[in-house]
């Protein structure tokens, strides 16, 4: 039976050949993989803060509760109401997973305008007459939540497909100031479209980014359209934050046929826009 000294110098010989295969190894080796560099592809969090220069055009016609057609109108003409949107604008993206990502973002157009009518107006259940004061105002609120998952996604490039989730209010008011003829229309619900969402990155600090939200539907009396597109090109000057400009185009239409209030709204808003990312 060996003692334990022995068997303590039978372990040198493996031991020294161990260490002479470590020192023997090629110093030339490759490093470990560096992450890629911060770009929308590989962000998990951002918040994007941007001022929005858009453009309004608006059709509206609002029926009475007999079922009379109202009087087809442009907001901007007939009733005076300012075709600008300039404002503040806010988004916010999730990644919950390396190809799961969740875009939430909020828009409210507040308008209110007076003008002298042209012609006689039937809105709603009131008539109002050619030649006198009217005031009125329109108020679009929508907040948009869209999912898409990535099935296309590399180091520069990436692409997604979902589902988008968007709630819509629609509110108009009309009066003439003096006289009690005032009529309100009100119409908020759910409404859902298919969205695409892609980025790539031209250059170590460039990425391109654009997406597109979809849907025209109709159920019963209701008929809905929905379509929402972004393209933006963003410059990372720091590893967390981002400058870019972009270009949004969107139209939403309601349509409410044999129920009171019934009528349709069709906003469209179009326009650049200037942003500042923060990502992480």
């Amino acid at each position: 039976m060996p003692r334990a000294g022995h068997r303590a110098l039978l372990l040198v010989p493996p031991l020294l050949a161990a260490a002479l295969t470590v020192h023997a190894a090629p110093i030339d080796s490759p490093p470990p993989q560096l992450p890629a560099d911060p770009s929308p592809i590989s962000d998990h969090l951002a918040l994007e803060a941007l001022f929005f220069w858009g453009r309004v055009s608006t059709f509206g016609q609002f029926n009475s509760g007999a079922g009379i057609m109202g009087t087809p109108l442009s907001a901007e003409q007939e009733l005076g109401l300012t075709n600008q949107a300039y404002q503040p604008r806010f988004e916010l993206m999730f990644r919950l997973r390396p190809r799961h990502r969740l875009r939430v973002n909020f828009f409210d157009l507040r308008r209110s305008g007076s003008s002298v009518l042209d012609t006689t107006i039937l809105f709603g259940d009131q008539t109002f007459q050619a030649g006198r004061p009217l005031q009125s105002s329109i108020n679009w609120r929508q907040m948009d939540i869209t999912y898409t998952y990535s099935f296309l996604r590399g180091e520069r490039y990436e692409l997604g497909a979902g589902l988008g989730l968007h709630l819509l209010e629609a509110e108009a008011m009309a009066q003439q100031p003096g006289t009690p003829l005032r009529t309100d229309y009100n119409q908020a619900g759910p409404f859902g479209t298919v969205a695409l969402d892609g980025s790539y990155l031209v250059a170590k600090h460039w990425s391109f980014n654009a997406r597109a939200n979809y849907m025209h539907l109709t159920v019963h009396n209701f008929t809905g359209e929905l379509e929402d597109y972004h393209a933006d090109v963003q410059y990372r000057w720091r590893r967390n934050f981002a400058v870019g400009v972009g270009y949004d185009y969107s139209q939403a239409q309601v349509d409410i046929r044999n129920r009171d209030p019934s009528g349709i709204v069709r906003l469209r808003i179009n326009g650049p826009q200037l942003f500042l990312r923060v990502s992480y």
